[in-house]
Order: C-alpha cells, then sequence, then structure tokens
C-alpha cells in the first residue's frame, strides 16, 4: 500500500524549513487578527490568523500558544481559548472514508479535548497543520 502523498510534495522528504521562514505573518481577516494581536504577550509574535466555518470560528497560532475562538460555548457564549503548546498532544487531519487524508479539517488536542478547526481550503488547513506541528518538535 502506497503512503498518502500530500498534493505538491514529493516522494523524498528534504529537511522542511519553517512554514513561515520567508512571509509575514498570514490572516484571513483583518478584525479575527486584531483580536489575537490584541491578546499578544511581550515577546509574542503571530505565525498566522486563520478563519473557520466551524465552532472554533478561529485558530490565531503564535511562537508561543494557539488560540481558538469557540463559539459553541455553553449557555450561547463564546471563549477564547489559549492553549500553550506544553498543553497540546496532537495535532491532526480529520477526515472521512470519502475525502482524501490531507483534508480541510484540522483537530487540535489539548488535554483531553480536541477542537476541530474546518479550514476554508486544503492549504489552510496544511499550513495550520504544519505551523503547530512545527513548534511541537522545534
Amino acid at each position: 500500500m502506497a503512503h498518502p502523498i500530500r498534493h505538491g510534495s514529493t516522494n523524498d522528504h528534504p529537511g522542511r524549513p519553517h512554514p513561515l521562514a520567508a512571509r509575514l505573518p498570514r490572516f484571513d481577516e483583518t478584525v479575527q487578527y486584531d483580536v489575537v494581536r490584541d491578546s499578544l504577550m511581550p515577546e509574542e509574535q503571530i505565525d498566522g490568523v486563520y478563519a473557520s466555518d466551524s465552532a472554533i470560528a478561529l485558530c490565531g497560532i503564535t511562537n508561543r500558544r494557539v488560540i481558538l475562538l469557540d463559539t459553541a460555548f455553553p449557555g450561547g457564549r463564546a471563549a477564547l481559548i489559549t492553549a500553550p503548546y506544553s498543553r497540546i498532544t496532537t495535532v491532526a487531519y480529520v477526515s472521512t472514508e470519502d475525502d482524501p487524508i490531507f483534508s480541510r479539517t484540522v483537530a487540535i488536542q489539548i488535554g483531553r479535548t480536541f477542537y476541530e478547526v474546518t479550514c476554508r481550503g486544503e492549504e489552510q488547513a496544511a499550513e495550520i497543520h504544519d505551523l503547530i506541528t512545527w513548534h511541537l518538535i522545534d
């Protein structure tokens, strides 16, 4: 059985550079970028801010943590969740039997809870997955 290959990749796996090596922080919507920017701590930098089509309305990634906006918080409330990389145990692609493995949904496990971020495309999901993975293993 062949191993799944992400679109645009090759079978040989050269050392992967940091996903943000050649560009400024990426973001989808200015208002969401502002939410993350306004919650930064000293010496913290934004890697990317991504809008989502799920209950997790945004996923912000910094050099120190992941910030999620959960709009399905109990009681009809929203919660801005902060997860330092030391608390994130897993980042994974979520797909159905009919979808490719590298789907547009990424799951982030914080403690015992999984948060699903449904991205606007597979490339955005790959970027979120790769950024978090980079910070977890760096």
